[in-house]
């Protein structure tokens, strides 16, 4: 077993617990669980890049995968609900603000598309055969 195979169950696992608790455990201010939320994003972005990019995802990675996206993008959807009825994120020394936000919640929704869309196999050839004369 190479090295990538025995970390992927504990990136998946990190992941899992920042989303986790960053959800479940709503006691923090918009800013701070928007902060925490981003750092999340960039962890899951990590992992997925590991697990999906540079290796073939298992069975167990398109499940975490899966799960976790869903996750990360409801909870963003419900930050930038707060933002936008508080008028905005307040300024911060990271300097995230709303726009920062809206355009993360948006990449994790075309990365839903992307990875569990419902595009079959004989679509996606048709239409790569359409538009560029491949298969």
């Amino acid at each position: 077993m190479d090295m990538s195979t025995s970390l992927v169950p504990a990136q998946w696992n990190a992941v899992d617990f920042m989303v986790d608790f960053h959800t479940r455990y709503k006691r923090l201010g918009l800013l701070t669980e928007t902060l925490a939320w981003v750092a999340s994003f960039a962890l899951f972005r990590e992992t997925e890049t590991q697990t999906h990019y540079l290796n073939q995802p298992t069975s167990e990675d398109r499940r975490q995968h899966k799960t976790l996206l869903a996750a990360l993008a409801a909870e963003g959807q419900r930050l930038l609900r707060r933002a936008h009825h508080a008028g905005g994120l307040p300024e911060n020394l990271d300097g995230i603000n709303t726009a920062d936000l809206e355009a993360m919640v948006e990449e994790l929704r075309t990365t839903q598309l992307q990875w569990e869309g419902d595009m079959t196999p004989q679509r996606r050839e048709q239409i790569l055969k359409e538009l560029f004369d491949v298969t």
